[in-house]
C-alpha cells in the first residue's frame, strides 16, 4: 500500500475506514442501525473522490440488524456505480446477504466462511403485539430469501429450506449457490 505525500489525510482515511486510491471501504463490524449512515457516507466520499469506478466493499462480519442490513442493500443497488462485495475471513447472517448483493463482482478468500440462517427476534407483549410482530417477521424472512433468490443460482423456496437452520458454507460451496462469482 503507497502513503500519499499528505500523510495525515491518509492516515485519516483509513482510520475512518476508506482508501480512495483503491476505491475501497470496510465493514468489519456487526450492523447496527447506524452502519447504515456510516455507510453511505464512506459510499458518498468515495464517489466524490472517483465518481465513475467502481467501489471495493471489504466484508468482516457476524451480522446484526436485519433493517439496517436492507437498508445497505438498496444504498448498493441504487449507486451509479457498481458494488465489488469482498468477504475476509467471515460473513455471517445479514453480512451474507450482503455480499450476495454485490452489484458488481463478488468474491471472498479461499479460507473464508459465510453462514446463512433465518433471522431471529425476541417478541414480548400482548398476544395480538406478538402475533403481528411474528407475522411481520415472516414477511422479512420471506422477502430475504426472495433477494437472495434474485442474485444467486438458486431460487426462493432452496433459501427458505437452507435457512432453516446455522448453514455454513466454504468458498467453493458460495460458487457454486451464486452467492460469489470468484474465489480470490
Amino acid at each position: 500500500m503507497q502513503y500519499r505525500q499528505e500523510s495525515s489525510f491518509y492516515m485519516k482515511e483509513i482510520e475512518w475506514g476508506v482508501n480512495s486510491d483503491t476505491n475501497t471501504t470496510w465493514m468489519n463490524h456487526e450492523f447496527e442501525i447506524d452502519s447504515v449512515y456510516s455507510v453511505q457516507v464512506k459510499f458518498d466520499y468515495l464517489l466524490r473522490c472517483n465518481p465513475n469506478k467502481d467501489i471495493n466493499m471489504n466484508i468482516t462480519s457476524y451480522g446484526g440488524d436485519v433493517y439496517a442490513m436492507l437498508g445497505l442493500v438498496d444504498i448498493i443497488k441504487g449507486l451509479p456505480v457498481k458494488v465489488n462485495t469482498n468477504c475476509v475471513g467471515t460473513c455471517m447472517s445479514a453480512a451474507s446477504v450482503l455480499l450476495a448483493c454485490g452489484t458488481g463482482i463478488r468474491t471472498m478468500s479461499k479460507n473464508s466462511t459465510v453462514m446463512v440462517h433465518e433471522g431471529s427476534a425476541f417478541e414480548a407483549g400482548k398476544t395480538t403485539d406478538v402475533m403481528k410482530g411474528v407475522d411481520h417477521l415472516k414477511d422479512l424472512q420471506k422477502n430475504i430469501n426472495e433477494i437472495l433468490g434474485s442474485v444467486s443460482n438458486k431460487d426462493a423456496k432452496f433459501w427458505e429450506k437452507v435457512q432453516r437452520n446455522d448453514t455454513y458454507l466454504n468458498a467453493e460451496q458460495c460458487l457454486d449457490y451464486g452467492i460469489i462469482d470468484k474465489i480470490a
